[in-house]
């Protein structure tokens, strides 16, 4: 038997396999329609059931008036007029997301959905084929098991 020198060892290298950390981006979904439509997470401050709206006479089409949330007064956007969906929503829910400078806004929706974790590389260009939707406010589209999930662009709607 054979004794080895302490110096002799040599401590064996292994490859070390670096998982490249990929960073997911939040997605808060919802449905009109026929239409599976997100929204990122960061925009989403709070959803509201059966909220009360003071018309605003002479505004556009899409509005559908004014609301008060905790002494702040915000905008309500018919959103499936806004992106010519067509589809008759009763206001029973409300989803308040911010804008760029912090403005709050409510789109009235159909159904809440789930809250998604997507992979921002496997975002895709909105189809040219996209139909029944006006593709002016859809920002990118991100293909699911079962469906195409609709990412809006907020700032575009807004506008």
């Amino acid at each position: 038997m054979e004794l080895i020198k302490k110096d002799e060892i040599v401590p064996e290298k292994k490859e070390e396999t670096v998982l490249a950390s990929q960073k997911t981006a939040t997605i808060v979904t919802f449905y009109m329609g026929s239409f599976l439509l997100g929204i990122s997470a960061e925009k989403v401050m709070e959803i509201n059931k059966e909220i009360d709206i003071t018309p605003v006479p002479l505004s556009d089409e899409h509005i559908l008036g004014i609301m008060n949330l905790r002494g702040q007064v915000i905008p309500v956007i018919d959103l499936a007029k806004k992106l010519s969906i067509d589809l008759k929503v009763t206001p029973k829910l409300n989803l308040i997301v911010k804008d760029e400078e912090e403005a709050l806004v409510s789109f009235v929706i159909e159904e809440i959905g789930e809250i998604l974790e997507i992979l921002p590389a496997k975002l895709e260009k909105t189809p040219d084929k996209l139909e029944g939707i006006a593709k002016e406010y859809i920002k990118n589209v991100y293909q699911l098991p079962d469906k195409l999930l609709l990412i809006l662009d907020i700032e575009k709607i807004i506008q």
